[in-house]
C-alpha cells in the first residue's frame, strides 16, 4: 500500500502536467516541441531516383508506403533506402480505391470483404519482406479511404488495420495528429504535393504551438510535376526540422508511433474495447474509467488502486461473439489485504470472486479466476468490490482479459 501513497503524489503531478499538456504540448523526447514525419506513397520511381538522396544529405529518415509491383521497378534503389534507415510501409497490392475513381473499377473497394482486405494486406507484408527483408508495421490507406462495400453494407476496415499494424495513415486531412487523443489506426496525413515551403511552414508552426505530430504525405519527389513534393521544398523542410533551435523531432511514422503508444500506455484514456483477432477482449487499466471517491490510476504501475468500497472501474466493450469466456485477471495485493470479495458484471451476468494473495503490492500476478457468459454487442463491464470495508484496500488492478472458453 505504500506505493499507493507515493502514486497519489506522482499522479497529482502527472495530471497537472497533463492538464497543461492539453493546453500546450505533448511531452516529446529530448525537450522537443513537436514531431514531424515525412511519408510518400506508391513506391514512385522518383522516390529512390532523387528523394532518398536528398533526405540522406540531412540524415532525415522518411516512411515510404510501397505497392510491391511498383517497388520491383527500382528494387535495388529500395534496398539502398532500407539500408539507409528509411521505413517501409504497406500500401496494399492492388491500391484499391472506390470505383468512383474510374481507373479503380477493375478492383474497387465496393467489391471487397473484410477477409479479402486482411488477406491482401498480409500478402503485401509477405511480398515486401521477401523483397526487402523488412516487415511493415505501418500502413497508408490508398486514396485515404477506410471503408469497403456500398450503402447499408458498407463496413470500415479500420479495425483490420488496428489489428495488423502499429499505425495507419489517411490522406488529404486538414489537421495534425494530437498524440494524446488520436486513433493510431487513423493518423491524419497532410498533403505536401504542390505546396510551397511557406504553406507547410504555417502548418508546422501551428502544430508546434500545440505540441502535435505533423504527418506529411506526398507522392513524387522531383523538381516539378503533378502529385509532386518538390525537391526544393523538401530540402527546406529538412533544413528547418533539423535546426535544433526549432525544437522539432523528425522521424519515420513507425518510430514516432511507437513512442506515442508507449507514452499513452501511461495515460488513462477510457475507450471502447473490441474483440481482437484472437477473439479476446483485452481490458487494460489505461483504457478503463475509474469511478469513485478515491480510486486512482497509477501510471508508473499501469494499474488502478482502490481505497474504498465505493470505487469501481468501468470498461465499454463491444463483444463480437456471444458465449462463455474465461476471466483472466492481473493484479497485486498485500497479503494482509487479500481475501476481499469482488464482482465482474457484464450486462445481466455476474461473476463473484475473492482477491487472492500475490505476496506484496509490488508483485503482480496473472491468473484465470473464473468464467462469465457474454452476449454479443456493445455493453459495459464493471469491476467493483462486493462488500463494504472500512480500512485497507481491495487490490491494484492492471487489467482483465476475457478469453473464449474452450
Amino acid at each position: 500500500m505504500k506505493h499507493l501513497i507515493a502514486s497519489a503524489l506522482i499522479l497529482s503531478c502527472f495530471l497537472t502536467e497533463q492538464t497543461i499538456a492539453q493546453k500546450k504540448s505533448f511531452t516529446w523526447p529530448q525537450g522537443k516541441q513537436m514531431a514531424i514525419s515525412l511519408s510518400f506513397d506508391d513506391a514512385r520511381l522518383s522516390n529512390v531516383d532523387e528523394g532518398t538522396a536528398l533526405l540522406n544529405e540531412y540524415d532525415v529518415k522518411a516512411t515510404f508506403y510501397l505497392v510491391p509491383n511498383n517497388a520491383k521497378k527500382r528494387l535495388e534503389g529500395w534496398k539502398k533506402a532500407v539500408a539507409s534507415g528509411h521505413e517501409i510501409g504497406n500500401h496494399s497490392i492492388n491500391h484499391a480505391c472506390s470505383g468512383n475513381f474510374v481507373w479503380a473499377r477493375a478492383n474497387p473497394l465496393e467489391d471487397y470483404t473484410l477477409e479479402k482486405m486482411r488477406e491482401e494486406l498480409i500478402e503485401t507484408n509477405r511480398q515486401l519482406k521477401d523483397m526487402l527483408g523488412v516487415t511493415p508495421t505501418v500502413y497508408a490507406y490508398p486514396c485515404g479511404q477506410t471503408s469497403i462495400g456500398r450503402g447499408k453494407n458498407t463496413q470500415s476496415f479500420v479495425p483490420v488495420i488496428s489489428d495488423l499494424f502499429l499505425a495507419g495513415r489517411t490522406w488529404l486531412d486538414e489537421a495534425p495528429v494530437d498524440p494524446a487523443y488520436c486513433d493510431m489506426a487513423q493518423l491524419t496525413g497532410v498533403e505536401t504535393d504542390g505546396k510551397s515551403f511557406e504553406q507547410i511552414l504555417t502548418m508546422i508552426k501551428d502544430a508546434r504551438k500545440n505540441g502535435q505530430w505533423l504527418v506529411l504525405a506526398g507522392h513524387e519527389t522531383a523538381a516539378s510535376g503533378p502529385q509532386t513534393t518538390r525537391l526544393d521544398v523538401l530540402r527546406e523542410i529538412c533544413a528547418y526540422a533539423k535546426d535544433p533551435a526549432n525544437g522539432i523531432w523528425i522521424a519515420p511514422v513507425g518510430e514516432v508511433a511507437a513512442y506515442v503508444k508507449a507514452a499513452r500506455d501511461t495515460i488513462n484514456i477510457p475507450e471502447m474495447v473490441g474483440t481482437n483477432s484472437e477473439g479476446k477482449l483485452v481490458l487494460t487499466a489505461n483504457t478503463g474509467k475509474g469511478i469513485g471517491p478515491k480510486i486512482q490510476y497509477m501510471p508508473e504501475w499501469k494499474a488502478f488502486g482502490w481505497f474504498t468500497a465505493a470505487d469501481r472501474v468501468e470498461w465499454d466493450v463491444d463483444v463480437a461473439k456471444a458465449g462463455k469466456y474465461e476471466i483472466q485477471m492481473e493484479w497485486s495485493v498485500d497479503d494482509k489485504e487479500a481475501g476481499k470479495p469482488f464482482t465482474v458484471e457484464v450486462g445481466g451476468t455476474k461473476y463473484a470472486g475473492k482477491v487472492e494473495k500475490t505476496g506484496s503490492w509490488e508483485t503482480f500476478r496473472r491468473k484465470t479466476v473464473g468464467h462469465i457468459q457474454l452476449s454479443s454487442g456493445k455493453q459495459k463491464l464493471v469491476f467493483r468490490p462486493a462488500s463494504q470495508f472500512k480500512d485497507g484496500a481491495l487490490l491494484d488492478l492492471r487489467g482483465i482479459e476475457l478469453v473464449p472458453a474452450k
